[in-house]
């Protein structure tokens, strides 16, 4: 690993969580037309399809990392994705801001636990900052409207949060693949697992395809395309190169995409807890990550990827 591939880790997991901010609302809103489980066997399936032409020399996966490669499809795919579709359908998208903006401080906790990443100050430090950006963001809207309790669908959102982590511990028990080949095989193992649930949907509202606007039909396309292909195959990348415990803190850049999307979307105004807590988020990745007290030899052994 050197500082270019740092630099280049550091560009793709910004663009992962940028596109997954935009996603956030997008999500939302089409979801209203196409039921979970479909809208996420479409979203992984097709994307499967895409990214195959990119790995075909490259699928051989040994039979001792089988069961990893299943637990990673399991845990980033099938249960995050679903967990998260339903957990917006019955919370405030306030709620599932607040509670998403947890994963770099569980990302830490397990890091430190399972793979024996080492913290140090400037890591904790920059994911402090960064949560206070979080909340300068978030805290307009709660002084305003208040927390509005929603306990199943704020214990989904942080189950989809817990399972989005263990997806990030799991791929870097599988580094010595080629990002691309775990992100592909993620997809579709993950999109069989959704399949009989997706089948079920369609026997229970077997009209539904019909009533999806063009609208929603470009909401499914962004999911795609964008959050799924590359944005996964962006942040499995990115894990890749960079320690678990330094991945998380990308994630704090997704609420600042989302206001950013809402504002060009949706016509609202960018107001001054937004800037100071972009401007907080931006100070904390800078010392989690600009100031990260990078040894060459340091992480050698780990990443040393294929790709």
């Amino acid at each position: 690993m050197n500082l270019s591939n740092t630099k280049k880790a550091v560009i793709a997991l910004s663009l992962a969580s940028i596109i997954w901010g935009v996603s956030s609302p997008v999500s939302k809103f089409t979801l209203t037309q196409i039921p979970a489980f479909s809208l996420g066997f479409i979203r992984f399936s097709i994307a499967s399809l895409l990214l195959f032409p990119f790995v075909t020399s490259h699928l051989r996966i040994y039979k001792k990392d089988c069961v990893l490669l299943f637990l990673c499809a399991l845990f980033g795919i099938s249960l995050h994705i679903s967990l998260f579709f339903f957990g917006v359908r019955l919370t405030s998208a306030l709620n599932a801001g607040i509670l998403a903006t947890t994963v770099p401080l569980f990302t830490l906790f397990f890091a430190k636990l399972f793979l024996k990443e080492v913290l140090t100050k400037n890591i904790l430090a920059g994911a402090g900052i960064g949560f206070l950006g979080i909340l300068a963001i978030i805290g307009k809207d709660v002084f305003i409207h208040g927390i509005l309790i929603a306990p199943l669908g704020d214990f989904l959102i942080l189950l989809s949060v817990l399972s989005f982590v263990a997806y990030e511990i799991i791929s870097k028990k599988l580094i010595s693949y080629r990002p691309l080949t775990i992100t592909f095989y993620s997809f579709l193992i993950g999109s069989f697992i959704l399949l009989p649930f997706a089948f079920a949907e369609w026997i229970h509202q077997p009209g539904w395809i019909s009533n999806v606007s063009l609208t929603g039909a470009l909401g499914a396309l962004y999911g795609i395309v964008f959050s799924s292909v590359f944005a996964y195959s962006f942040w499995q990348w990115g894990l890749s190169k960079i320690p678990a415990s330094r991945v998380g803190f990308f994630l704090y850049l997704d609420p600042v995409a989302a206001t950013i999307a809402t504002v060009v979307l949706l016509n609202e105004i960018i107001t001054f807890p937004f800037v100071v807590g972009s401007l907080l988020i931006f100070a904390g990745l800078f010392l989690a990550e600009g100031t990260f007290p990078y040894h060459p030899h340091r992480y050698k052994k780990h990443f040393s990827s294929k790709s």
